[in-house]
């Protein structure tokens, strides 16, 4: 029997989206919290006693090209990530990328040296690319449109699920006397991979993909199945695959090049944003936070191990709370205020996180300790409402199909470059710089606030305060689809004219 939907109402009572989003959690959420228990490991090993000692008590320029190598795996990921996902599709990207995280995994946990840790970690940088560049895309493109802007939100933040996880992984192991301290949260690591492909077979693929394949069938049985409950009738399902139909075959005219990210100005302009979104947040500070809380907190007198790995597990939970509660702002504040209010409010944090180091450096007081955290808490909360979720969500918003997988592979591996970069030069610069490190990341605050002012654009979708039926909102999706193309016949008429002038 079928079953009509009300698409008005929400998503948790209609069951063939239940059923899809309860499958998307450990099909491609679970790729953000792969990402994210990585750097929060890293964050705890360092307070491990054992882990210390066995690799010789690594700081400065080695201790950051342990945790850069990482990242550095990533880079080499983005061309072969952007490949797989457009050739093979969402699904099969996925699952290589996972594979291959399994692997490094293992490889970390049986390291005998620096050097086996070093290449563990940029197989499992490799891999993690080649999953997370196909993820958020299969959690747009699977989504239904009245909950898309949420969901997307919502991918980044998992990321501090895979950081809780490993934060109080590593608080529970760091007391064990031996060195599965530290190598039985390096052999979790594996954890979300395993989940992930696991459940992976479960999951539709991508509509969008399918019809760029020309496998249109296949796209409508699946936005048939989960969005309208196997109705076949359903009208809104008929203009959302129409006007997923439409628009990629406008925009499948162009070229699929890498050069087409910089074609056109309106190209230039989204690569450009892309790249703010990677380096933007990875140059924040936060970085500070997530890969090396450890030495800051013993800069400010805090050296007890269990206290160092109890005050990162309770930071990534914070971290997590804020950042969910930041998805659900989007949709309802806007991008432009959240990107706005927050940078403003992580450089006055970061100011007065500079302030209070420059007194306990003078004075070890225990109050100016004190204020520090304070400041971290205000700073990492200020971050989480905005850049945590819209890090992946805005690309994704303003990245047209054709260009879709390698801007995401571009983010990604602009993103890894950065971390790169920040992750091998953070305990160099807390090593020399001490509390005066911080006022670089004040100085780069400010121009970040610049930029986002003058060249992020609003995305957020202005829904009618009527409502629509069916009828009505195809009818409006076939409207506006004759509208683009009348739109770019006239450009292409204009660009011919202008080239047949003298």
């Amino acid at each position: 029997m079928t079953t009509f939907v009300n698409h008005e109402q929400p998503w948790f009572r209609n069951s063939s989206l239940v059923k899809l989003y309860l499958i998307l959690l450990p099909g491609a959420f679970i790729a953000s919290a792969g990402m994210g228990y990585d750097s929060s490991m890293m964050n705890g090993i360092q307070g491990v006693d054992r882990w210390v000692q066995f690799f010789g008590s690594p700081q400065g320029s080695l201790l950051g090209t342990m945790n850069a190598i990482l990242p550095l795996g990533a880079v080499f990921a983005t061309w072969p990530a952007a490949f797989l996902s457009d050739r093979y599709g969402r699904r099969i990207s996925m699952a290589v990328g996972d594979i291959i995280v399994i692997i490094g995994a293992v490889i970390q946990t049986a390291s005998m040296n620096i050097a086996m840790f070093l290449v563990s970690r940029f197989i499992i940088g490799f891999g993690n690319t080649i999953t997370s560049a196909s993820a958020p895309m299969m959690v747009t493109e699977l989504a239904h449109p009245a909950s898309r802007v949420t969901l997307t939100s919502m991918y980044n933040t998992l990321w501090y699920l895979g950081s809780v996880l490993a934060a109080w992984t590593t608080y529970g192991t760091s007391r064990i006397p031996s060195d599965w301290s530290w190598r039985l949260p390096a052999i979790f690591q594996a954890t979300p991979a395993l989940i992930n492909i696991a459940t992976l077979w479960f999951l539709p693929e991508s509509p969008r993909w399918l019809i760029g394949e020309n496998r249109s069938d296949e796209a409508q049985a699946i936005l048939t199945k989960y969005h309208a409950n196997n109705n076949q009738d359903d009208h809104f399902v008929a203009a959302e695959f129409q006007e997923i139909r439409e628009t990629l075959r406008m925009e499948l005219e162009g070229s699929r090049s890498w050069g087409e990210l910089v074609r056109t100005n309106p190209n230039r302009h989204r690569t450009l944003l892309v790249i703010c979104c990677a380096l933007f947040p990875q140059w924040s500070g936060m970085g500070l936070v997530s890969y090396y809380l450890a030495p800051v907190l013993r800069n400010i007198g805090i050296t007890s191990q269990e206290r160092i790995t109890l005050i990162n597990g309770i930071i990534q939970i914070w971290n997590m709370l804020v950042a969910m509660a930041g998805a659900n702002l989007v949709q309802k504040v806007g991008r432009r205020p959240l990107f706005l209010a927050s940078t403003s409010a992580m450089l006055l944090a970061m100011m007065c996180w500079t302030a209070s180091g420059s007194v306990f450096h003078r004075t070890h007081a225990e109050a100016a300790s004190a204020g520090v955290l304070v400041c971290i808490f205000f700073f990492i909360t200020a971050y989480n409402v905005c850049w945590n979720p819209l890090t992946v969500a805005y690309p994704v918003e303003i990245l047209p199909f054709p260009i879709r997988a390698k801007g995401m592979a571009l983010l990604i591996g602009s993103v890894k470059g950065a971390s790169f970069f920040n992750q091998f030069v953070n305990p160099i610069g807390l090593q020399n710089l001490a509390w005066k490190y911080y006022i670089f990341y004040c100085l780069w605050l400010g121009l970040v606030l610049t930029v986002v002012y003058f060249m992020f654009p609003e995305t957020k979708v202005c829904y009618p305060t009527r409502s629509l039926d069916h009828q009505e909102l195809f009818l409006i999706i076939s409207r506006v689809a004759r509208l683009r193309r009348l739109v770019i016949s006239l450009i292409s008429a204009m660009k011919n004219s202008s080239r047949k002038k003298p």
